[in-house]
This record gives C-alpha cells, sequence and structure tokens, in this order.
C-alpha cells in the first residue's frame, strides 16, 4: 500500500542498497579523503587562476564555497584557506605539479570507489586506468570551476536583475538566503550529474544520473540549511571536544556532504535496474534479491 506513494519504493530500495553496500564506511572514506585533497586542489586552482590573469579568482571562489557551510565549519576552514593561498611557493609548487595532482584526485578516487559500490560494481577499471580516469577529471573539473566563477559575476548579476525587475536587492535576508540556495542546489546538481555520468566504470545516460543528482543536490542543500541553523555557534561542541570542535565538525559536515552523494547514486542505481527490467519484460520482480548485482 505505501508502495503507492511515488517516490517511496525508490527510496526505500535506495536505502537498502545504502545499507547493503555498506555505505556509511564509504562516505567516511570520502570525508577523510576531502580533507586531504582539499588544499592541494585549492593550491592547483589558484596557481591555474594566476596562469590565466586572475589571481584573486581562487580565493573568491573558495570563500564562496566555504560560505555554504555551517558558521563553525566556515571558522575552522577559512583561515586554513586563507593561509594555505597566502603563503604558498610558486616554485615549489612547479616542481611538484604532479604530486600536487595525485594527492587532489585521490579523493576523487574515493568518489569514484563509493559510486562503483552504490551501482554494484565489483570488477572494475585496472589501477592505472582508474588514476588516469580520475585524473583527467580532476583537471577538468578544476578548469571548469575556474571558467565558471572566473570573474565571480553570478551573483552580482542576479541581484542587479532583481532590482531592476522586482524592486528589492541583496538587503532582503530571505531572498538572499533563498537565492544563495537555489544557485548552489542547481551548481551541485550539475555537479553530482558530472560525478555520476563519468566515475563510475558503467556506461551512463542523462536520463539514468539526472533523478540521483537532483535528489542528492536538494538533500546537500537542505543539510546545510539545517546544520546551520543548528550549529550556529561551536559553544556545544566545545564543550564536548574543545580546540578540536572546528575540526570535528568540518568532518561531519564533509561525512554528511558524502551520505547524499552516494545515496543520489543508490536512486540512481535503482531507477537504473527498473528501466533494464522494463526492457527485459517482467522475468524478474524489481528489486527482488540478486537484481542488482
Amino acid at each position: 500500500m505505501l508502495y503507492r506513494v511515488p517516490g517511496l519504493r525508490v527510496a526505500v530500495l535506495a536505502m537498502k542498497g545504502y545499507i547493503t553496500h555498506q555505505s556509511a564506511n564509504q562516505a567516511g572514506s570520502v570525508a577523510f579523503s576531502a580533507v586531504l585533497a582539499m588544499f592541494p586542489l585549492l593550491i592547483l586552482v589558484s596557481a591555474a587562476a594566476g596562469f590565466l590573469g586572475h589571481p584573486g579568482d581562487a580565493a573568491a571562489l573558495a570563500g564562496r564555497v566555504v560560505g555554504y557551510a555551517p558558521p563553525v565549519v566556515q571558522d575552522a576552514l577559512q583561515p586554513v584557506v586563507d593561509q594555505v593561498l597566502s603563503q604558498r611557493n610558486q616554485a615549489l609548487l612547479a616542481i611538484g605539479i604532479l604530486i600536487t595532482v595525485w594527492t587532489a584526485s585521490s579523493g576523487v578516487q574515493a568518489i569514484r570507489t563509493a559510486l562503483n559500490k552504490a551501482y554494484g560494481i565489483e570488477l572494475g577499471l585496472s589501477f592505472w586506468k582508474a588514476r588516469i580516469k580520475v585524473t583527467l577529471f580532476t583537471i577538468v573539473v578544476g578548469a571548469a570551476s575556474m571558467a565558471a566563477f572566473s570573474s565571480v559575476v553570478i551573483m552580482p548579476y542576479v541581484w542587479q536583475f532583481l532590482e531592476n525587475t522586482v524592486g528589492v536587492g541583496a538587503d532582503v535576508l530571505w531572498l538572499r538566503t533563498g537565492v544563495r540556495y537555489s544557485l548552489a542546489f542547481v551548481v551541485l546538481a550539475a555537479m553530482y550529474a558530472l560525478l555520476y555520468g563519468w566515475l563510475p566504470d558503467i556506461p551512463q545516460r542523462l536520463r539514468t544520473v539526472l533523478p540521483g543528482a537532483l535528489v542528492g543536490a536538494a538533500l546537500w542543500v537542505g543539510l546545510a540549511a539545517m546544520l546551520s541553523y543548528t550549529w550556529r555557534g561551536a559553544g556545544k561542541l566545545l564543550l564536548v571536544y574543545g580546540g578540536f570542535a572546528g575540526l570535528v565538525a568540518t568532518l561531519v559536515f564533509l561525512y554528511l556532504s558524502a551520505v547524499t552523494l552516494i545515496l543520489g547514486a543508490e536512486i540512481n542505481a535503482v531507477l537504473r535496474e527498473k528501466l533494464a527490467q522494463d526492457k527485459a519484460g517482467p522475468q524478474q520482480a524489481w528489486g527482488s534479491a540478486g537484481a542488482r548485482t
């Protein structure tokens, strides 16, 4: 009876797949790898911005991304981001560019492994083919991010449009919050779709990655908004973790972000199975044991 509710069966099977594939462990691995990879990736993007003649764009992009995190996470990350960008050694970066790319792509490799698990892929590409794949993905995504945010003009144009057409601007709190999270949803949905389409070792089409991308992005936006409301200050965390409160909050936030990414992939896997069953005919019940490899 409950399965007649639209999307409920998909959600239940996706959660079942999440548990079966032990995706909680995969989310932890992605969160840990993200911490190790974010700063080398930031240095790489900063170097690319300097090469293109926009050296301040990496800091502006990092500031916008960090701005969506809960306040306690922002307080922990922003000083470190500023320090990394201001004290980086360009000569050392040029010498160690391969190491920088390798480290940054290791985080992407963790995501690829988690997505393969979600799709039930046991044997994927060989080690070196997989490393080449994730390295190319890291470079392309870094370049695309700089192209999309190089002049950081998206928000100003949005406010200008609203002021000219509606007569309100950035000083309206509810509107500013709505626009920020709406843009975050669009950008993140596109990023999730790109991750789902490229990284798993399985052929994909837009219709097979878009549903999970939309759901995953919506879950992330809801998560970010909820944590921003509940973690307005670090007082409660300080009582338990002391000086490590910012680090703990950052890891928890990254872990839950990885959960939204993997859940989106699980939804896509369920819908992909349903599509395959529809094409094959009613030979095997959708969602039955053994239907997903």
